[in-house]
């Protein structure tokens, strides 16, 4: 019996054939039309000599072709990997060559990049799509579906099959592809549709990049689940988000915080109808508070989430309900998913007190590809092992304190930077910050701000200093700041404190 995700296109077509499923700019798909394409799609693939178990990788913007791809791969029993446009041929290359995939697909846009990989891995078929931002119906790509005929392709999938294979950001070495199966992407829509308002009228928005784990996820593969429609951008733009969600009507929008930041921005400089909207959602990195109170001012519903890749994505949710008696928090567990919190011994620690956040459940991982020694030690135990720091509160409400490597320890102290980060968020002159560790004389290791202004605005550092004096802690309050015109980031639009390390972390401040 076929237990993958591209038996949901299958069954979609049966009951809600003529419904819409996925639109991409000036195309609009069925699920009966959405169903066909993929299985023309399997078979092309098959006849390319794709096997059951095979890599099928993609360097391409979000579309239809991003999602016809996750299906139609799922339908042979194959494995998708989605690959990070951003990162450079010897960064794809290792991918490529670590996967062993050995069919790619990719836009005009990354060109250089698939061009650039080919010289240096033997690819046995490359798509080309054409331009994601034209929609290009030309393409390569439509000749390829079109070779293939639009039969159910009844493959033998089970649901502890590998389908989709995701690699993480490599913030501590070399990235590594966590290999996600049917059954964990069955249980996260489950985890989801119980906990946000999506269903068969939903209209969702599909912005985050796909190659990511919350672009693909978070709100667009759960509404294709229920019957819904998602409404893809091949590119993040503030005004474009809102245009579009005036013009088709969405009712639930999911973006990152550096995202909802921009969006805020228009906002204030432009009204736009968002009637229809029945939630927002947001996560991938700590939300400012000042973006969740905006939202709830203008009377939207806004979940904050918590997830990572390995959890295919979803661990906890906010619910609209709790958001003021549990500001701060992200939420309590989805339904089947177990946290516990330890410390360095691996024991439970208290309510309120600060330690690891471990967790397990049907969405978990299955391993990371070709690494036993790395799955080992992350699923020890039978838990997952984030690197999250974090705390529970006597109802089981999870805090997330910060990133356990991202910890700074100054003078015997422990500084969690996302504390500081949302203090510092409430100056009004502040767009975007991130807090790193830095060396001293004295204390070892102390806080250094590095911070984006708004447009317009100026600020000192000493006036940025004396406003944290107000709110936190002296041992807290940064020691030195950082004025830069934007902070690196992932292709998910997480800031890469990594890289602000290397470029601001070596410089030592003076005992004083």
């Amino acid at each position: 019996m076929d237990q993958g995700l591209g038996y949901w296109l299958t069954k979609r077509e049966l009951i809600s054939g003529d419904r819409l499923a996925v639109v991409n700019r000036h195309r609009r798909f069925t699920y009966k039309e959405m169903n066909r394409r993929c299985n023309r799609l399997a078979n092309a693939l098959r006849n390319s000599g794709v096997r059951p178990g095979d890599r099928v990788c993609s360097l391409l913007m979000n579309g239809n072709e991003q999602l016809e791809l996750i299906f139609a791969v799922a339908k042979l029993g194959a494995i998708f990997l989605p690959i990070n446009f951003r990162l450079t041929v010897p960064e794809i290359e290792y991918i490529v060559s670590d996967s062993g995939a050995r069919t790619v697909f990719f836009h005009d846009e990354f060109r250089h990049l698939a061009e650039g990989v080919a010289k240096l891995v033997n690819f046995d078929t490359s798509v080309y799509c054409g331009n994601a931002r034209a929609c290009d119906d030309e393409a390569d790509y439509e000749a390829f579906i079109a070779s293939g005929s639009d039969e159910e392709i009844n493959a033998t999938v089970s649901a502890d099959d590998v389908a989709l294979l995701m690699y993480t950001s490599g913030t501590t070495g070399r990235p590594k592809g966590a290999m996600l199966t049917h059954a964990a992407h069955t249980a996260n829509v489950s985890h989801t549709t119980q906990r946000l308002p999506i269903h068969a009228s939903t209209i969702a928005l599909g912005v985050a990049p796909m190659f990511h784990i919350g672009g693909t996820s978070v709100t667009v593969l759960p509404t294709l689940f229920q019957g819904g429609t998602v409404v893809t951008l091949p590119e993040f733009d503030a005004v474009k988000v809102l245009e579009v969600t005036e013009k088709e009507r969405l009712t639930g929008l999911f973006c990152v915080p550096s995202m909802w930041q921009m969006i805020v921005e228009e906002l204030d400089k432009k009204e736009f109808d968002l009637s229809s909207v029945e939630f927002l959602m947001t996560g991938a990195a700590p939300t400012p508070l000042k973006i969740l109170a905006y939202f709830k001012d203008r009377g939207l519903d806004i979940y904050e989430g918590f997830g990572m890749t390995e959890m295919a994505p979803l661990v906890t949710i906010l619910d609209k309900w709790d958001c003021e008696r549990k500001n701060g928090s992200v939420g309590y567990p989805a339904f089947f998913v177990d946290i516990r919190t330890i410390d360095e011994d691996g024991k439970d620690v208290g309510a309120n007190e600060v330690g690891e956040v471990i967790c397990r459940g049907p969405n978990m991982l299955k391993g990371y590809w070709n690494k036993p020694e790395a799955t080992a030690d992350a699923l020890r135990g039978g838990w997952y092992h984030s690197g999250d720091l974090g705390y529970l509160d006597d109802e089981g409400f999870l805090y997330i304190v910060d990133r356990k490597k991202d910890m700074i320890i100054s003078g015997g102290e422990n500084v969690y930077p996302a504390e500081l980060e949302q203090s510092m968020y409430q100056h009004d002159s502040i767009a975007e910050v991130a807090v790193i560790g830095i060396p001293h004389e004295k204390w070892q290791e102390v806080p250094a701000a590095c911070v984006v202004l708004k447009e317009g605005v100026t600020l000192t550092e000493n006036e940025l200093i004396e406003f944290c004096n107000e709110r936190l802690a002296r041992f807290k309050v940064p020691k030195a700041i950082y004025f830069l015109d934007e902070l690196p980031k992932s292709g998910a639009g997480k800031i890469l404190k990594t890289e602000l390390r290397k470029s601001h972390g070596g410089i030592t401040v003076a005992a004083k």
